[in-house]
């Protein structure tokens, strides 16, 4: 066999006697520089058998897409190929033949994905029916640590429940001293790519006969054993909060993530990988797990987003209900926080751990009230360094804003219905915009109104949806040129004319999401304000103030070199949020002063065909106006928003 398969496998498909050779020949595939995967060759073999792969990130999805075809091409020499014999009185091939109802000598092209989780060896098979369609999965252990898993694995699916959604049935079991292995039906579908449907089956889950101290339940035994010295205070706390509280146990799964369940819909979903599982598990804990664990290893986000994810969930109503039906409303909080523990503590997770650890600390600090640790002093660094890292911090701020979470399905009326419930409200809307229309056709042509025409879009987005905002602000992004071009034929050319369009309508949606942003927060239940934390100073921000005066600079000189009637908004309100957000609201005052005097003065000095003292007031005012507008809504957001509590460490 090929020297990227272990000897254990050769040997697990070697049998004792003389019996019928069984040829198999694969494409052997890494993945982060280890044997991942054994693909049969041919195209539709080879696709069939990345079916036992749940890709989850962008990258790995559109990899497994096109390798059953990169396999048929010249570029397959790059994939080892393995060709192997084996025999037909092997224990395993007698067990897989037994499992599709064919000889062994005739089993169809098997895939294999190689799982190699610290000590254990473990292997699991793909078998197909005459036909080529997957019919069994095959879990087998290998090695003393992966029999032992595979055993106690098989011996929980024994004992799963019938009647329950989501849980998967062993259709065979192969115990010998050489492998341990199960099998079971193989279920198609999708894994899911947020939690839409999923309360149906955490509600089925629930143990609707008696409730029981939460002291009493398996996983909280082993919490309170493992939980080591840096977080004995905050254990402390949450075993206080929690004392004496009563909860309705639930089917317990312990790894419930995207890449361990299929789902065809709401009502037709199978669960995988139960070694961690329990019959009397904590509520709630699957669904925190789902959430967290897909924010942190298969969308790579931050702990600030991922916390965002977590608040998002716990304040929706979908958990509220389910929180009421297992007994656990009033202990959300620390029930996730408890589970964020067990994870570290008890589970160990070889990736992903250094940002659970900050999660469970930035909640612990929003939650509790505890201070963040001190990051340890770093070496000395230059200057340089320095800066890199505070703009660094300041751009993944600025990035957050534009962000929203998306693990916690939420189910948005379609326009035809929201319009006729809503009709009263655009009226309104549609009366404003009118009016700010007609008052502009009447005005100089190079008076500004975008602040009038922000009041009927923020209507709409917070009355109703900030699609609509965002349809009205289209209309008021093209009206105002239009109008403008009308009063003064030839003043904007279509290019100047596409460009302020472009740059009006990014100001409105800057202002109209930090609105969407502040209503989301204010329509969670009972949503607790963020506690305010100062962001620090010029000394630990010297670096975002010196960028942020240079940008500004810069578009002040873009704007002055370029045709009079252009516009920057969009430009000249970066800085302005950058300071807001990393440092405090007065500087982001202090910076909007300055770029409402730039460029006004700018758009002053430049027209020589409407240099007139009002009209230069009239901007003034509403260039301010404007920009003040969108920086209070931020340092709105910045201190609600669990994602901008908080500095990054080592930042």
């Amino acid at each position: 066999m090929s020297k990227g398969i272990p000897p254990i496998i050769a040997a697990l498909f070697t049998g004792q006697g003389r019996a019928q050779p069984v040829a198999f020949e694969w494409r052997l595939i890494f993945r982060q520089g280890r044997p991942f995967m054994l693909l049969p060759c041919g195209l539709q073999p080879a696709r069939t058998g990345l079916s036992l792969y749940s890709a989850q990130r962008r990258r790995a999805k559109i990899w497994r897409r096109i390798l059953p075809q990169l396999l048929q091409t010249p570029l397959a020499r790059f994939f080892e190929h393995v060709r192997f014999q084996g025999d037909a009185s092997a224990e395993i091939l007698q067990f897989m033949a037994q499992q599709v109802a064919m000889p062994a000598g005739r089993i169809f092209p098997i895939a294999i994905k190689l799982s190699d989780v610290g000590t254990r060896s473990r292997l699991v098979l793909l078998l197909c029916d005459e036909g080529g369609r997957p019919a069994r999965v095959i879990k087998a252990g290998l090695n003393d640590a992966g029999r032992a898993a595979t055993d106690l694995e098989a011996d929980f699916l024994a004992q799963l429940p019938a009647d329950k959604l989501g849980c998967i049935r062993m259709t065979g079991r192969l115990s010998t001293p050489r492998v341990s292995a199960f099998a079971t039906d193989y279920f198609p579908g999708t894994s899911p790519h947020d939690d839409a449907g999923l309360e149906h089956l955490f509600h089925d889950w629930l143990d609707q006969d008696e409730s029981v101290p939460l002291a009493a339940l398996p996983v909280w035994s082993e919490l309170a054993a493992a939980v080591g010295e840096p977080h004995q205070k905050a254990w402390r706390q949450i075993h206080s909060a929690l004392a004496g509280k009563t909860v309705r146990p639930t089917l317990y799964h312990g790894d419930f993530a995207p890449w361990n369940i299929r789902v065809v819909n709401s009502r037709n979903l199978q669960a995988f990988d139960w070694e961690r599982g329990s019959l009397r598990g904590m509520p709630g804990w699957d669904w925190f797990h789902f959430t967290i664990q897909t924010a942190i290893l298969a969308r790579r986000y931050s702990a600030e987003r991922a916390a965002a994810e977590v608040e998002q969930l716990i304040y929706s109503s979908r958990f509220q209900k389910y929180a009421a039906a297992a007994g656990v409303s009033d202990c959300v909080q620390p029930l996730v926080l408890a589970y964020l523990l067990h994870h570290v503590w008890v589970t160990k997770p070889l990736e992903g751990g250094q940002t659970t650890a900050r999660l469970f600390d930035l909640l612990c600090a929003h939650w509790l009230d505890n201070p963040l640790p001190v990051p340890a002093a770093a070496s000395i660094s230059s200057l340089w360094v320095e800066a890199v890292n505070q703009l660094k911090s300041a751009t993944d701020q600025l990035r957050n804003l534009f962000w929203e979470p998306s693990l916690t399905a939420r189910s948005r009326p379609a326009l035809g219905a929201q319009l006729l419930r809503h009709w009263p409200v655009m009226m309104l809307a549609g009366l404003l915009f009118a009016v700010v229309a007609v008052v502009q056709l009447f005005s100089r042509p190079h008076l500004m109104f975008l602040p009038f025409y922000l009041i009927p879009c923020a209507l709409l987005t917070w009355k109703i949806d900030r699609r609509w905002g965002s349809l009205a602000a289209a209309a008021a992004a093209l009206i105002g040129p239009v109008i403008a071009h009308t009063r003064q034929p030839g003043y904007l050319q279509p290019d100047v004319m596409t460009w302020n369009t472009l740059m009006r309508f990014l100001t409105l949606q800057i202002c109209l999401l930090f609105v969407g942003q502040i209503h989301r927060h204010k329509e969670l239940s009972n949503h607790p304000a963020a506690p305010r934390h100062p962001l620090g100073n010029f000394a630990r921000n010297w670096a975002v103030v010196l960028a942020a005066s240079l940008l500004l600079a810069f578009t002040t000189a873009l704007d002055y070199f370029t045709p009079p009637p252009m516009t920057f908004l969009p430009l000249y309100l970066l800085p302005c949020m950058m300071l807001t957000l990393v440092l405090n609201l007065r500087w982001g005052m202090a910076a909007t002063l300055v770029a409402t005097i730039c460029s006004s003065l700018v758009q002053y000095y430049t027209n020589t065909n409407d240099r007139v003292l009002e009209v230069f007031g009239w901007n003034f005012i509403m260039h301010l106006a404007i920009f003040l507008l969108a920086i209070i809504l931020l340092d709105r957001i910045r201190r609600e928003n669990i994602m901008f509590a908080f500095r990054s460490p080592n930042r």
